[in-house]
């Protein structure tokens, strides 16, 4: 459409979209400003413009970008909200309480309210106020899921695994499935790396420092494995394995590509979803190094709950919950560690007590890599990052990380006896 009317604003907006959908952050900036020359009070080119800059690492742009879109009335309270989140100390305290108010105001648009407790949060967090910034994750939580509830079918909580018991079943399913006989290695096959684990533990930093390395490109979170691989094996179904593996691996190779893997190089696909897949991936690709991100469960749990997700994760706006889902995580990955599938786990609290270490062992003894001291300089890589850790993964390792559920003792201990069983080694 852009070749045809370049004149089009909407077009280069929609341009964006896709250049963004795979990953290629650079060509949707250049779009987006391209849409916003030809409209320049577009609202949505400029927010978007803004995002495309915090996955670019320049977030001293995106806030300005932002704090011009403050000043108009209509957009103040989301580009309030955008600022908060790319970086706290970005808001005047008057800024804050402003956000305050707004959230409490049931006049105010829905969206905006959640958008608005979830900054808040990180604000008061950052200052200090530990059981404001609780409060004010709790009702951003209440009010998101509460508009999930009154979503369209198929977009509800409920029908998106709401139900545990049925989770836990499609998890059954699953393993029932993959009862996996790995095909013998071959040495001339390609090693690809896949991060599994649940969001908020540490998935990120990993990719990251392995994006690093001169030998290796980060694709983030594709999801192109589980959409290929569910359209051909349905599991609700209970199907033998489909033998469609070679296809599917072929497609998923292609798709690669048109993401910016140039064929050579190892690649880093972090898709967490592909737990759910650690069978079919260990019969497509022997060599492939599968790393779980790992983190003290009530930090994983804590971190799910004080994000707000661009999309997905619908289920984790409520505590309990959160810790039911990650129980069923939890028994998928004993499933695999106990059939050898060879699943190498990676603990945030290591990485970040002593990277130096940490960095060389994952590095070289566990991808296989040649040593690049690049990697442990990881946060100066200049590369896209299209996750809610894009800010922190571009600053040096550090332990303030650890523990944080400990901000919210008190009021977690609902989450904490749900946990226990998994916490027996955590301090």
């Amino acid at each position: 459409m852009v070749t045809l009317d370049p004149k089009l604003p909407h077009a280069w907006r929609n341009l964006a979209a896709v250049c963004q959908e795979l990953g290629r952050w650079d060509e949707a900036a250049t779009a987006l400003r391209r849409a916003i020359d030809l409209a320049p009070a577009d609202p949505e080119a400029r927010f978007g413009l803004a995002a495309a800059l915090v996955a670019l690492g320049r977030e001293r742009a995106a806030i300005k970008r932002l704090r011009e879109l403050a000043k108009e009335p209509a957009h103040r309270l989301r580009a309030l909200s955008r600022m908060a989140i790319i970086d706290s100390s970005s808001l005047t305290g008057d800024e804050a309480d402003e956000m305050s108010a707004a959230a409490s105001n049931e006049a105010v648009p829905s969206e905006t309210r959640i958008a608005l407790w979830f900054a808040l949060g990180g604000v008061r967090e950052a200052q200090g106020r530990d059981t404001e910034a609780f409060d004010a994750f709790a009702a951003g939580n209440a009010l998101k899921r509460e508009a999930l509830e009154g979503a369209p079918p198929g977009q509800r909580p409920q029908d998106i695994l709401r139900d545990h018991a049925k989770a836990a079943e499609h998890v059954a399913k699953v393993m029932a499935a993959y009862v996996v006989r790995s095909e013998k290695p071959d040495a001339a096959d390609i090693a690809p790396i896949f991060i599994i684990g649940m969001p908020r533990s540490g998935s990120s930093l990993i990719e990251q420092i392995l994006a690093s390395h001169r030998d290796v490109v980060g694709l983030g979170e594709t999801a192109v494995l589980p959409q290929l691989l569910e359209r051909a094996y349905p599991i609700s179904a209970g199907q033998e394995f489909a033998p469609r593996l070679a296809e599917i691996r072929a497609a998923y190779l292609g798709a690669l590509r048109d993401r910016g893997w140039d064929g050579r190089r190892r690649f880093v696909d972090k898709t967490l979803e592909n737990f759910l897949h650690v069978g079919a991936i260990r019969r497509m690709f022997p060599r492939a190094i599968i790393l779980e991100s790992r983190r003290d469960p009530a930090d994983i749990c804590v971190g799910c709950w004080r994000q707000l997700f661009n999309r997905g994760s619908e289920t984790l706006y409520d505590l309990r919950e959160i810790a039911a889902e990650y129980a069923i995580f939890a028994r998928l990955m004993k499933h695999w560690q106990s059939t050898g599938e060879g699943i190498v786990p990676v603990s945030l609290e290591e990485l970040t007590s002593d990277p130096d270490r940490q960095i060389r062992t994952l590095v070289t003894e566990i991808c296989g890599l040649l040593w690049d001291p690049a990697t442990l300089r990881f946060w100066t890589a200049e590369r896209a990052v299209q996750t809610a850790s894009a800010v922190q993964v571009r600053r040096p390792p550090s332990i303030s990380v650890h523990g944080r559920w400990r901000r919210y003792e008190n009021q977690m201990q609902p989450l904490l006896e749900v946990l226990a069983p998994f916490r027996m080694h955590v301090p």
